[in-house]
């Protein structure tokens, strides 16, 4: 019994003991943390500060997302732009071969008219040359062909050359040339060639007339600039 009454005195004692420090610790009062003006202004300039910058950034965003589509819409419409403007100087630098403003490279044909070798004596000289019949029909037979360029003599001729025959010699808007007179034409060779061989087609009609034609396909035919517009 002694000893259960020491047991019991210990508890009973620990008991208060724990009881006394929870009673005196709701007696304290709860600390408050005080904050001055100062302070507060500090905290809510900062809070302002990064609110400012998060909008900020985010126009900034917005609006690089705008220039962003932009400059995709400028470089699709550049982009159409510059093939349309390709094509205009593709046209152009065509046209400018074809009016003679510019020199012409290409494969062809060239034809050659020769005045014939032999003329009996009781007949006419005039009946065994090439006159300027015989050069229009051939130029005329080559455009119809498809010639992009044509020259005769190394002279290059146009729809608007002027073609006269000046007894045994050709002129050539006021250039003459003699015989024999070699037609150079730039285009698809074999078109123009098969064109101009047709049977009963123009080198029989040529044939006909006494005047002799040689053909030869050309890998490369050059021809130079309208002689008019070099001097301008």
């Amino acid at each position: 019994m002694k000893g259960r009454h020491v047991i019991l005195s210990l508890v009973l004692l620990v008991s208060g003991f724990l009881i006394a420090i929870s009673y005196e610790h709701t007696k304290q009062e709860p600390k408050v943390v005080q904050v001055n003006d100062q302070e507060w202004e500090k905290d809510y300039y900062y809070r302002q500060q990064l609110i400012n910058l998060e909008e900020k950034n985010r126009e900034l965003k917005q609006e690089l997302e705008h220039k962003r589509k932009e400059i995709q819409n400028l470089e699709k419409e550049l982009g159409g732009q510059t093939e349309t403007i390709n094509s205009y100087v593709d046209r152009k630098l065509e046209l400018q071969m074809i009016t003679g403003e510019l020199p012409v490279i290409g494969e062809g044909v060239q034809i050659t008219l020769s005045d014939a070798d032999y003329v009996p004596s009781e007949e006419n000289a005039n009946q065994y040359i090439v006159h300027e019949r015989h050069i229009y029909r051939v130029v005329n037979e080559l455009l119809s062909a498809g010639a992009e360029a044509i020259a005769i003599n190394g002279q290059r001729v146009f729809r608007d050359s002027y073609i006269n025959c000046v007894g045994p010699v050709i002129s050539v808007d006021g250039k003459t040339h003699p015989a024999p007179f070699v037609i150079s034409a730039i285009g698809d060779r074999e078109v123009m060639y098969a064109s101009i061989n047709l049977t009963d087609g123009l080198v029989d009609e040529l044939i006909n007339d006494n005047i002799e034609v040689e053909m030869e396909k050309m890998d490369e035919i050059e021809m130079s600039a309208r002689v008019d517009l070099e001097r301008g």
